[in-house]
């Protein structure tokens, strides 16, 4: 979207701005900006908006905040909200807003790091373990007080190092963070000698035995307090990512997905075709129907059946197009392989958001803000791909000039429908946010863009 003029943006700041919420950058038409929401908007603006002067970068920004709400004002006005397809979409966006708030409070909300987890992290990873590990060719646990271990090694995992040794073979380098809590806390645990019982883990036993550590000794209470935030921030993410992926099996293994096989051999197989014609990529990213040839025939086809619903080749195409998975091109059973996920992954968003929706999470305060964010957004590029739309359909064809005027006409509703709105800046309270390069040298914009 195109920023407002300079003499423009000026006018709005000399407006009366004493009558704003302290807590309110701008209103418009009503409107309020919040600081919060400014802040967002500059974290996620590309170089070339906040490029230059503060005062310059955040007049930038506040212009294509300004923007997108009178666009999104203005579709509403013209009935564009009221299309069936827009409903869907809206809905879609709404569901996203409470699947962000669901994650936050059975996950986010319930993981906690105390400086004694910080501090046992900080401590492991000064040491690396060496660690011998195999596996056994048997089933069944052995009794270890019977069992001589051969040792034939076996890496624990891709990304830990190996090193050879005169008196051990090959060993495994350990470090802080390389495994999985569950493993990491059982070797972290081992004395040097120590074997572990087997473990049974991917269809197979392993056993493991520490034969040393190697320990910095130079350990001192402000290198602790200097990487105190990492450690915090990795031990937050990895209960995380363990507690969303209990989350996830507690609530969908009672929905029972079962994938249709005709029905998803069907696309898979119309789908390849394309890819081997090219004419899927050639499309607008998302959308997954190509001309001439069309999936309309198959669109009430069930794809995917679960517990609480059902989800139709049509259905498919509609959240691939608003969240789109990357699809394998190298054979057809990669291809067939990254659908089941992306019907897994569409599948487990629509189950959380109606959870979400039974927990009544659509009437708190922050999903109404996030869903009123995305939903500006979404009015402002329907009005602005409506007028396209018009103007070529007027010309009867899409040129060059009829391109050209459509952008001319856009560009001229954007100055009307910002010289005939009710707008009010509260410069004190713009001017005092603070953004993460606060206090940086703006001139590096301009090597950063050169040198990109």
């Amino acid at each position: 979207m195109k920023p407002m003029s300079l003499v423009l943006f000026v006018i709005i700041l000399l407006s009366a701005c004493s009558q704003d919420s302290q807590d309110s950058v701008a209103q418009i038409n009503g409107r309020s900006i919040g600081v919060d929401e400014f802040v967002f908007a500059y974290e996620t603006s590309p170089r070339s908006v906040i490029a230059g002067p503060k005062e310059s970068a955040y007049r930038n920004v506040l212009d294509r905040i300004t923007q997108r709400i009178l666009l999104a004002q203005e579709a509403e006005k013209r009935g564009l909200v009221s299309d069936s397809s827009t409903q869907r979409e809206l809905r879609q966006l709404e569901d996203s807003a409470i699947r962000r708030e669901l994650f936050k409070q059975h996950i986010r909300n319930q993981v906690e790091v105390s400086e004694a987890d910080c501090r046992d992290a900080f401590r492991k990873s000064q040491q690396t373990l060496w660690a011998q590990h195999t596996i056994l060719d048997q089933r069944a646990s052995p009794e270890l007080d019977k069992w001589n271990p051969e040792w034939e090694h076996v890496s624990i995992s891709p990304s830990v190092k190996s090193m050879k040794t005169a008196e051990f073979g090959l060993l495994d380098l350990v470090t802080w963070n390389d495994l999985d809590q569950n493993l990491e806390d059982i070797l972290f645990s081992l004395e040097v000698g120590e074997l572990t019982s087997p473990i049974f883990k991917d269809q197979a036993y392993h056993i493991f035995r520490l034969v040393n550590i190697e320990s910095n000794q130079m350990l001192s209470e402000n290198e602790f307090h200097l990487q105190q935030d990492h450690f915090r921030s990795a031990l937050n993410k990895r209960r995380e990512h363990a507690l969303a992926f209990q989350f996830v099996q507690d609530v969908m293994q009672p929905e029972q997905l079962i994938i249709r096989r005709k029905t998803l051999d069907q696309l898979s197989h119309f789908l390849w075709q394309q890819l081997e014609a090219e004419s899927l990529k050639a499309q607008f990213p998302g959308e997954l129907n190509t001309l001439p040839n069309t999936l309309d025939d198959m669109e009430l086809d069930e794809l995917a059946t679960y517990a609480s619903g059902k989800l139709t080749v049509d259905d498919f195409r509609f959240y691939y197009r608003m969240n789109p998975y990357e699809l394998s091109n190298t054979s057809l059973n990669d291809l067939q392989n990254s659908l089941v996920n992306a019907i897994g992954i569409y599948v487990r968003d629509i189950v959380f958001a109606e959870k979400g929706r039974a927990e009544d999470l659509s009437e708190i305060a922050s999903v109404q803000e996030d869903f009123s964010y995305w939903k500006e957004r979404l009015l402002a590029a329907k009005l602005e791909n409506a007028i396209k739309e018009s103007v070529v359909a007027s010309s009867g064809t899409e040129t060059e000039q009829a391109v050209q005027a459509a952008s001319q006409e856009f560009d001229q509703l954007c100055e009307s429908l910002t010289k005939n709105a009710k707008i009010r800046v509260n410069k004190k309270v713009l001017m005092s946010i603070q953004t993460s390069d606060e206090g940086l040298g703006r001139k590096i914009d301009f090597f950063a863009g050169y040198l990109n």
